[in-house]
């Protein structure tokens, strides 16, 4: 009888606590179930969309067919020479590098079939700004399986590097143009890319391989000084999705046709789409003809319309360390109402992320919001001072005033240094995901009873609120 009377309490107890489905990641580990049934909730999918049934024939049609280029075995047999470098630019260990290791073997094998000799494939990792990674990185986070393969013609690049660096004049905003030599050296050079949308430049991928890959520190930060604004923090045509006036990546656009028409070099990118961890698109060609067309196809499967902006957005992040989750924080922002508040779920078991951002928050820790922003983008943010990570500094300046400093994250870090210099709440960490997220909902509705809730299923969806619809 008591075992009886014990399931049936936690069979009511389970009916009255009923929750939504509504699914979201915390690192590797799904969270659901933590929004009551009965609130005003928007659950933002990502949509089935039609997957790639054979990457091998989608891939080889793609060279035979590229976008505005003559096909590669074209280009092997006017450029190549045996003994010339053919450079195949990859992403370094801070993405998910699914298209790297499924294109690179079927990529080498066409190469070899159009008389490239195999110790003349060559790969240069592009790490941007990025600390190169080691050997151990490489094997465990970019190539895996295929690093034995590769480890003897592979390169890093190293944007302080500056003798491994050629300047090749400025682009017509005045950017100096410095470009890894070992890469210039190359008589075909593959940017082998993955577009997504990017939180600045609108879309990453093919160009971006080279600004910031392959480019040095100057360049990088010439470039990106230029998309602050003392009021808004980034330009609004900076933004996610947007590559129209966009000052970054059209100057990022500019030095890649620089690089191919003064400088003579041949490019050919491959670019792929990755939806749900599945390939949608892969298509070959010119860096800018494909740099648009992945924002022709991002921009069918991320943009999602809503009626209007929510009380409450939680969204998810899988990220290394705190600057890396930034990406999360500003998704979250275009569906997030004045005032309204954000939570954040990201590992950062790796800790803040460049020092420059931590040391820059810990110095206007104590300035108003919108003084502290200012600050940041008058002593921070000139193209001599520019240091990567003062941009999330910026950014989650603006976020927070627009939620009147209500975000909260849910993470590995010490809640009092998210606190402290950055200004971030933290979930309860003694709870796990899910109880964490169903007792801070909860808390919330009873406050704000009738409150839109909005959880989004992925940190790439685009949402646009029905009246300020972006174009």
């Amino acid at each position: 009888m008591k075992v009886q009377l014990k399931l049936m309490c936690e069979l009511i107890y389970m009916v009255s606590e009923s929750r939504l489905d509504t699914p979201i990641w915390y690192e590797t580990e799904h969270v659901n179930y933590f929004v009551p049934e009965g609130t005003n909730c928007v659950y933002l999918q990502l949509p089935e969309v039609e997957v790639v049934s054979n990457i091998e024939k989608e891939l080889f049609k793609a060279l035979d067919s590229p976008l505005n280029s003559p096909p590669l075995k074209e280009l092997v047999g006017t450029h190549y020479r045996r003994g010339d470098s053919i450079f195949i630019l990859v992403d370094d260990n801070t993405r998910p590098n699914i298209h790297t290791r499924a294109l690179l073997p079927l990529l080498e094998k066409k190469l070899t079939e159009y008389g490239v000799d195999k110790s003349d494939i060559k790969i240069m990792i592009a790490t941007g700004t990025h600390t190169p990674p080691t050997s151990a990185q490489i094997k465990k986070s970019i190539l895996k399986e295929l690093y034995e393969e590769w480890k003897d013609r592979l390169w890093v690049h190293d944007c302080d590097d500056l003798p491994n660096h050629e300047h090749l004049g400025f682009s017509s905003v005045g950017t100096p143009i410095l470009i890894d030599k070992r890469v210039l050296s190359g008589c075909i050079i593959i940017p082998l890319s993955d577009s997504e949308y990017h939180y600045f430049a609108g879309v990453a991928g093919s160009v971006k391989l080279f600004v910031p890959g392959v480019s040095g520190r100057k360049t990088v930060r010439v470039n990106h000084s230029r998309i602050f604004d003392m009021n808004t923090g980034f330009k609004p045509e900076c933004r996610m999705g947007n590559i129209r006036n966009n000052i970054s990546i059209q100057d990022i656009r500019e030095i890649v046709q620089i690089l191919m028409e003064n400088h003579k070099k041949t490019v050919f990118v491959i670019d792929t789409i990755i939806h749900k961890d599945q390939f949608v698109n892969i298509f070959a060609g010119t860096p800018l003809d494909i740099h648009e067309n992945g924002l022709k196809v991002l921009s069918k499967i991320r943009n999602i319309t809503i009626k209007e902006k929510a009380d409450l957005v939680i969204i998810s992040k899988p990220s290394v360390n705190f600057y890396q989750a930034g990406k999360g924080m500003n998704a979250a922002s275009f569906a997030v109402k004045q005032g309204g508040q954000i939570v954040l779920l990201a590992g950062c078991q790796e800790g803040i992320g460049p020092d420059d951002y931590l040391e820059t928050m810990n110095r206007i820790k104590d300035l108003p919001l919108q003084e502290a922003m200012q600050w940041v983008i008058k002593n921070k943010c000139s193209e001599t001072t520019f240091e990567i990570g003062i941009q999330n500094a910026v950014d989650l300046l603006r976020i927070l005033q627009m939620t009147e400093g209500e975000v909260y994250v849910y993470s590995t870090l010490d809640p009092h240094l998210l606190q402290e210099p950055f200004r971030v709440k933290s979930l309860e960490i003694d709870k796990d995901p899910q109880e964490a997220l169903r007792v801070f909902v909860d808390d919330f509705l009873t406050k704000k009873p009738g409150a839109l809730v909005c959880v989004f299923e992925d940190y790439n969806i685009l949402a646009l609120a029905s009246n300020e619809k972006k174009q």
